[in-house]
């Protein structure tokens, strides 16, 4: 079996490679907790029966998971996918402390927040970065 050459292939992840899964499973646990804290339904801009937020979140979980491999051998639409969402979660997180900061007290989603700002932003940073050529 002849040995591929990656040389040309820039897009290949390396520290990205393992922190998307990590933004992946730091989304999960950030809409669990909106969920169980009711986010749902206090949302400012609009209200969201219980069934569809859930229906939401576990169909987007499953694209982002299902996204792993494609980000991991670095294809190009994936990677900018995943530097979108990177940059969706580091808003996200962002958005969150600030409110709760804004009531000084408990917002849904507040105690995971920092979860995807710190992965969004290591992902961001990563896929950011030049990639090394790799054999």
């Amino acid at each position: 079996m002849a040995r591929r050459d990656l040389s040309g292939h820039h897009h290949h992840l390396s520290a990205g490679r393992h922190l998307y899964p990590a933004l992946v499973l730091a989304q999960f646990l950030h809409a669990f907790e909106d969920y169980v804290a009711g986010y749902h339904e206090s949302f400012p801009l609009f209200s969201l029966a219980p069934e569809f937020f859930v229906l939401l979140h576990l169909a987007l979980f499953l694209l982002l998971l299902a996204m792993i491999p494609s980000v991991a051998h670095g294809r190009l639409w994936a990677v900018k996918l995943a530097k979108f969402w990177a940059i969706v979660q580091i808003l996200a997180g962002a958005g969150h402390l600030m409110i709760g900061v804004i009531e000084w007290g408990y917002y849904p989603g507040l105690w995971t927040a920092p979860l995807l700002l710190i992965f969004g932003a290591a992902l961001g940073r990563s896929l950011r970065a030049p990639m090394p050529a790799t054999d």
